[in-house]
C-alpha cells in the first residue's frame, strides 16, 4: 500500500530462485488517502484494498487470504545496538542456535513507549576479538557479539495497517519495510558488497537504503515524493486530474534540456480561453523539487559514514523513477554511477514483462523475501462459477479522462511566456501563444502511463 497506489502481486516460487508472478493488480489511490506513508482516511484505504482484490478474484480467479505487506512513512527509524552471547557447546563451535541467540536477545532491548521493533538486521559479527564477513556458523570461539540495525516503528501506524486488512478479511503474514523489499528485488550481492544506495522513489516519501559488504548499512526517509512535484504544478493552474498524466509525459527532470519555445495548452473550462503552460517552466518546477530531495538524498549518505565508499552507485527505482531524464538528473547531483531498475531481475522471463516497471519493486520484494523465509500465505482458488468473495459496492467515476496524446501544429506565435520561479515551487504561468503547442483533449482516455 503505497500513497499513490495499491499493488497486489501473486506468486509462486520457480527455478534458480525466482518468482513466478501469477497475478496482479494496481489501483490508483485516492487523493489524502495517505500521506508521506502513513494512513490518513482508512475508509479510502479500504475501498482501494477492496477493488485491487477483486480485480485478482474477477480476471484471476483467486481468493487472498493472507499477505506480506509493505512499511513506509518518516516515522520509521533505524539504530545501531551491540550484544554478545557465549559459545553454548564445550567444544566452542558456533552453532545456528548461538546465532540466533544473539539476535532474539537484541528483541529485549527497551524502545522508546509507542514504538516496536519492525526489523534486527546484523551489520558485523565478531567471534572473540575478529571482525567476520560473513556468519560464524561452524568458526571456532568462546564469545560471540555483533552489531544490529534495530529499525522501530511507530505502533499506532501498524495497527491501521493491521485494521485495513481486517476490514477486507485478509490476514498478514509479516509486515516488511518497504525500502529493505525494494531494494531486495533490485540489487545482486555483488552491488552489496561494493557498496550501494537505493532510493525508492514513492508518491509521498523517498525511502532510502544503504549497503556495504553485503549488509544494510543505512535507512533513511526523505519526506518528500511525486505527489509533492504533483502539488507544485497545480499551482500554476492546472486541474488536478491533469497533473499526473502532464507531469509524466511532457515533464522532465532537466529544465537545460528543453527549448524554450514549447507549450502544451491545458482544455478550456466552461468555454473559457485555453491556459498554455511551457515546457520549460514545468521541468523547472520538477527540477527544483528533485534538488530538495537529492540534497536530502546526499545528507543522509554523508550520515551514513559511507560517502565516497559506495562502488556501486546509485538505484533508482519506485514509481517517481519513470520520470523523464531523472536519471540523467541524480547523474549531475551525485558524485557516483546512477542507474534506474526495474524489479525484473528475480522473476522469470515468461511472466517479467508484468512488473516491468520500477512501481513494482516493493511488492516483489516482498515476494523474495516471503520466498527466502519459507512460509506461504493462503491464496484460494475460486470456482469458475463463483460469485465475488467481497460484497458487492458501487465503483466510483473514473477522472482519468485526461484527454488522448497530444498534437503538434505548426503555427508561430508572437508572445513570449512570462514566469517567476523560486523556492522549489511553481508559480503562475501567464496564459501565452508559444511557437509549439499541444494540446490535451478532455474527452479522450487517459493511456496506462500514469503511476
Amino acid at each position: 500500500m503505497g500513497t499513490s497506489t495499491t499493488v497486489i502481486l501473486i506468486g509462486r516460487r520457480a527455478e534458480n530462485g525466482k518468482i513466478e508472478v501469477v497475478a496482479s493488480s494496481v489501483v490508483d489511490n485516492e487523493r489524502d488517502s495517505m500521506w508521506r506513508g502513513d494512513i490518513r482516511n482508512i475508509d479510502k484505504i479500504v475501498q482501494s484494498v477492496q477493488s485491487a482484490l477483486r480485480n485478482i478474484e474477477d480476471e484471476y480467479r483467486f481468493r487472498v487470504q493472507e499477505a506480506y505487506l509493505n512499511l513506509s512513512g518518516k516515522h520509521i527509524k533505524c539504530d545501531c545496538k551491540s550484544g554478545y552471547v557465549s559459545i553454548s557447546n564445550s567444544e566452542g563451535e558456533v552453532r545456528r542456535e548461538d546465532v540466533d541467540r544473539l539476535s532474539n536477545d537484541m528483541r529485549n532491548i527497551s524502545v522508546p513507549a509507542g514504538e516496536v521493533i519492525v526489523h534486527i538486521r546484523p551489520r558485523i559479527y565478531k567471534l572473540d576479538d575478529d571482525n567476520l564477513s560473513s556468519e560464524p556458523i561452524g568458526m571456532i570461539g568462546k564469545r560471540l557479539s555483533g552489531e544490529f540495525n534495530i529499525i522501530t516503528a511507530e505502533r499506532s501506524k501498524i495497527d491501521l495497517i493491521y485494521r485495513c486488512l481486517r476490514r477486507v478479511g485478509v490476514g498478514v503474514a509479516d509486515v516488511v519495510l518497504s525500502s529493505l523489499a525494494s531494494a531486495e528485488a533490485v540489487l545482486v550481492d555483488d552491488q552489496k558488497e561494493l557498496g550501494v544506495a537505493v532510493l525508492d522513489f514513492g508518491g509521498g516519501t523517498c525511502d532510502v537504503c544503504i549497503y556495504h559488504d553485503k549488509s544494510i548499512r543505512f535507512l533513511g526517509v526523505i519526506p518528500f515524493g511525486g505527489l509533492d512535484i504533483n502539488s507544485d504544478i497545480r499551482s500554476c493552474g492546472v486541474l488536478e486530474r491533469l497533473v499526473e498524466r502532464l507531469k509524466i509525459k511532457f515533464g522532465c527532470a532537466l529544465s537545460s534540456e528543453i527549448p524554450d519555445s514549447q507549450y502544451v495548452r491545458l482544455p478550456s473550462i466552461n468555454n473559457t480561453p485555453s491556459n498554455e503552460i511551457s515546457q520549460k517552466q514545468l521541468a523547472s518546477i520538477i527540477e527544483a523539487r528533485l534538488e530538495d530531495i537529492s540534497d536530502q538524498l546526499q545528507m543522509i549518505i554523508k550520515n551514513s559514514g559511507y560517502e565516497g565508499r559506495l562502488a556501486g552507485g546509485l538505484v533508482l527505482t519506485g514509481g517517481g523513477a519513470n520520470l523523464n531524464m531523472i536519471k540523467e538528473f541524480f547523474a549531475r547531483r551525485v558524485d557516483m554511477p546512477v542507474r534506474i531498475a526495474t524489479p525484473d531481475l528475480y522473476v522469470t522471463d515468461d511472466t517479467a514483462e508484468r512488473v516491468a516497471s520500477p512501481q513494482f519493486s516493493t511488492a516483489v520484494g516482498l515476494l523474495l523475501i516471503a520466498s527466502s523465509i519459507g512460509r506461504t500465505t493462503s491464496v484460494v482458488p475460486l470456482r469458475p462459477a463463483g460469485e465475488s468473495v467481497f460484497d458487492p459496492y458501487a465503483n466510483a467515476d473514473s477522472d482519468d479522462d485526461y484527454g488522448s496524446d497530444a498534437d503538434f501544429d505548426d503555427d508561430m506565435g508572437n508572445d513570449n511566456a512570462g514566469s517567476s520561479y523560486g523556492g522549489g515551487f511553481g508559480t503562475w504561468i501567464k496564459r501565452t501563444i508559444g511557437k509549439v503547442r499541444e494540446t490535451i483533449d478532455p474527452e479522450e482516455k487517459l493511456e496506462d502511463d500514469a503511476l
